[in-house]
């Protein structure tokens, strides 16, 4: 009698062991090229600057508010940028870095609480002062996957206007994808 439980008891763990192994395994690998275009407006800025050796450098931090326009979802929304940058203002040359945030504009009734949504570290080159080249190395979200792709922006007073795996302004090496896995 007790032998029959005991082995159905068994059975039941073992199917739960499987199960959950199988849903552990990893996801299958995929890649898609994505491209964004967006225009984000400065809210905050803190800037200084300082002279060493004969140059005048400027350190600027901002946080820039704005849009992404992608035909995929987790890069288009609503997008804040926070830079971090340091130009020669007697050269025109300097770096970036930062973070890029996308989140879906609008939230429709029933759709799920966390919308498709983007994070990325950012880096780049500042060339005549103005003119930023740089990757984007970060996150992409409903469904998951790795950002990695190239940028390019022009900074214009108060607006960065620029693109995110974009053929222009730099035809045709300026690319981006998010990808996913590996083979085992």
């Amino acid at each position: 009698m007790r032998r029959p439980k005991h082995v159905a008891l068994l059975v039941g763990v073992g199917l739960l062991v499987v199960v959950g192994a199988a849903s552990a395994t990893r996801s299958h690998p995929y890649t898609n090229d994505v491209s964004a275009s967006f225009n984000v407006s400065q809210v905050r800025v803190h800037s200084r600057t300082c002279t060493e050796m004969g140059n005048t450098f400027r350190v600027t931090n901002a946080v820039w508010r704005g849009t992404s326009v992608s035909a995929d979802a987790r890069l288009d929304g609503t997008l804040t940028i926070n830079t971090h940058s340091v130009v020669n203002e007697t050269t025109g040359d300097g770096w970036l870095s930062g973070t890029w945030r996308t989140r879906a504009a609008q939230q429709a009734r029933g759709r799920p609480r966390n919308p498709a949504r983007s994070f990325a570290r950012l880096n780049a080159v500042i060339d005549n002062g103005n003119h930023a080249d740089g990757l984007a190395n970060g996150d992409a979200r409903r469904p998951y996957g790795r950002l990695l792709g190239n940028w390019s922006a022009t900074i214009d007073g108060t607006t960065i206007t620029g693109e995110l795996g974009s053929n222009t302004p730099v035809a045709p090496d300026n690319s981006a994808l998010i990808f996913r896995g590996g083979c085992p």
